[in-house]
């Protein structure tokens, strides 16, 4: 929802100014130049020469709007496949635009060859998966030492806020950001994560110049347990007229007038319509509420102003994401629930920055309700009354009543909110098959999850929800039971725990060594695990999606006529303390009981966040969960 909620951002009056169009100075050499690069540079799949961004807001000699310009410019050398997978198509961004006034690609060839872009291959996307429409073509020519350049200008909806976000999946040898200004105008920049202040002067038309340069940003790496697109340099910034009050205030009237304190003359036709759904739902009137609106209401992903409009909505019963807020907020008024709105963004997109306006902070809308200190979200159609999604807990929020606004941290949940509980009871059979029966119960983020996944395969493929549930990574299971319990979305509300018990068999799980002996691959019944045996030095500090334990109790049946041996690799403790905390843990033992072998295994994570200077710990802990997952016992013949 980053852009359907930009249109919460109020649009500049703009003062008249005169100056010449930036990008219309900004070209590329006649000749292009085949830069080279150093042996370390070569080594990787690709390298940005040059990123260039230009953002220019422009008064033309007639009439009286202002038009805002950006103009994007990149040369990079493809050294190996992999980077001519990575560049061969350039995907443009048209959402907001007024018009694409000039795209231009050429690749030239180590031997100075050159290959321009024929601009009847551009195409058009439509609305990719709701991020809008992008323009697309092929870069014919890329190949391996190859380098690719492009530049092209867009002209964009007017608007007082926007962003760059600089660091990429690649190293960028050059990154340079421009915007001016009339001096009529005030702005307000805001570099993130290492990226340079900005220089400003004053240059020739009576504008204002802001300019940033860094070298050799290296590229960002795509690490589990971490946010780094939240982690990447970019840049925000805000222009506007010097009138008005400020812009967090200006958000909270919007919010109020156009979400809160709505009217509309048909409201007494949407509370006949629920009074009547209700009447069948007891699952408390927040749910019943959010019930009623995903069964009676379809959300139009995409730019359709039309289903904003509170009576249309209610008439045709369609709305747009933004306008699906304004029957649930109509509902609350009527009935006098207490709620605030919350503006946020995705803590794995932006890290929520209150002392400056921007774009990156707006990024999706939640309802708070401060009695039961729980949100929905009210474009998840699978939302319920709970804890804030996993994406948007400890980041700051832009919290809206009906007469104020404040900034509030999103609560993060304990950790025994989230439980994953296993009882396994395993045994060979008389053929030497694997046979594995279990007990699951899920709690918090993960019943949540998995209830979501239930609803959805139910009516798309039910044997690849039960795949994905019991047997992941066991492709030779043979699934004999399998039943749910406590399945409903409204059980979220309560952590009501969702149960799945199943039963299954698995020729692999059991390999016969020597003539006699019997291997039993005991830990892949948990199911794959992440692991962080890795050469690459870790960029990332340590965030992980939710504080969560799990539990794991084995009983083994010992196959008559054997024993088990090389039990010890069975007894493990990995720990990390923080301040006397204990910030994440893996604990397994084993007891033999007369014909059975008895596991108890435990996996816990405290802490959402920790430093950098952790994560050798942290990387001990996740790595003995998957040593634990690959562990075997052996049976011999006695």
């Amino acid at each position: 929802m980053l852009d359907n909620f930009k249109l919460f951002i109020l649009f500049v009056l703009f003062s008249s100014n005169l100056y010449t169009q930036l990008y219309k100075s900004h070209d590329w050499e006649v000749n292009p130049v085949y830069h080279e690069i150093d042996s370390e540079d070569e080594t990787l799949s690709s390298v940005a020469i040059k990123e260039k961004y230009l953002i220019q807001y422009y008064k033309p000699v007639l009439g009286n709007a202002y038009k805002l310009f950006e103009t994007k410019h990149s040369i990079i050398r493809v050294n190996t496949e992999k980077g001519v997978k990575r560049h061969n198509r350039v995907y443009i961004p048209i959402r907001n635009i007024r018009r694409v006034v000039d795209i231009k690609a050429r690749v030239l060839t180590k031997d100075g060859k050159v290959k321009l872009l024929n601009k009847t291959n551009i195409k058009e996307l439509k609305n990719v998966k709701n991020y809008g429409n992008f323009k697309i073509f092929a870069m014919e020519g890329v190949t391996k030492n190859s380098q690719l350049e492009f530049i092209y200008t867009l002209e964009r909806q007017i608007s007082s806020v926007g962003s760059v976000v600089v660091q990429k999946d690649y190293k960028v040898k050059k990154a340079e950001v421009i915007l001016r200004r009339p001096t009529s105008l005030i702005s307000e920049i805001k570099p993130y994560n290492g990226f340079p202040e900005f220089t400003r002067k004053v240059v020739e038309g009576n504008k204002k110049a802001y300019t940033a340069t860094v070298n050799n940003i290296p590229a960002m790496i795509d690490e589990e347990s971490a946010t780094p697109d939240a982690n990447r340099m970019k840049v925000s910034y805000v222009v506007r007229g010097t009138n008005g009050n400020g812009m967090w205030e200006n958000l909270k009237n919007v919010l109020q007038r156009n979400y809160i304190k709505i009217k509309s003359r048909k409201i007494k036709t949407l509370v006949a319509d629920f009074e009547k759904y209700k009447a069948d739902d007891d699952n408390g009137i927040i749910n019943t509420i959010s019930n009623y609106v995903h069964n009676r209401y379809h959300i139009v992903r995409g730019n359709t102003p039309e289903y904003d409009d509170l009576s249309t909505i209610i008439a045709k019963k369609q709305a747009t994401e933004q306008g699906i807020v304004k029957v649930y907020t109509a509902l609350f008024n009527h009935y006098g629930i207490s709620y605030e709105l919350v503006l946020t963004s995705n803590r794995y997109h932006h890290k929520f920055d209150e002392s400056f306006y921007s774009s990156f902070n707006l990024q999706e809308l939640l309802i708070y309700f401060p009695e039961n200190e729980k949100y929905i979200v009210p474009s998840h159609v699978n939302s319920r009354l709970d804890y804030a999604p996993l994406e948007y807990i400890s980041n700051t929020g832009f919290f809206v009543t009906d007469h104020n606004y404040r900034f509030e941290e999103i609560a993060i949940p304990p950790v025994e909110h989230t439980q994953t509980i296993r009882n396994f009871t395993l045994a060979i059979n008389e053929h030497k098959v694997g046979w594995v029966q279990c007990q699951q119960k899920l709690s918090g983020y993960k019943a949540s999850n998995m209830r979501g996944a239930h609803k959805y395969f139910s009516k798309e493929d039910y044997n690849e929800f039960k795949n994905i549930t019991a047997t992941s990574g066991i492709e030779d299971a043979e699934i004999i039971k399998f039943d749910v319990a406590n399945e409903n979305l409204e059980l979220i509300t309560d952590n009501t725990t969702f149960e799945i018990n199943w039963t299954y068999t698995a020729e692999s799980l059991v390999e016969e060594i020597g003539d006699d002996d019997l291997l039993f691959n005991i830990g892949r019944v948990i199911g794959t695990q992440i692991e962080f045996y890795q050469e690459v030095d870790r960029v990332n500090p340590v965030e992980i999606r939710f504080p969560n334990t799990y539990n794991y109790h084995f009983e083994i049946t010992i196959p008559k006529g054997y024993r088990p041996s090389g039990m010890e690799s069975l007894e493990i403790n990995e720990k990390v303390m923080i301040d006397g905390i204990e910030a994440c843990s893996f604990i397994s033992s084993y007891e033999v009981q007369h014909d059975k072998i008895i596991i108890e295994a435990s996996e816990a994570y405290r802490l959402l966040k920790m430093n950098l200077g952790h994560y050798e710990a942290y990387k001990k802990v996740v790595n003995s969960a998957f040593d634990f997952s690959k562990k075997s016992i052996l049976f011999e013949k006695i």
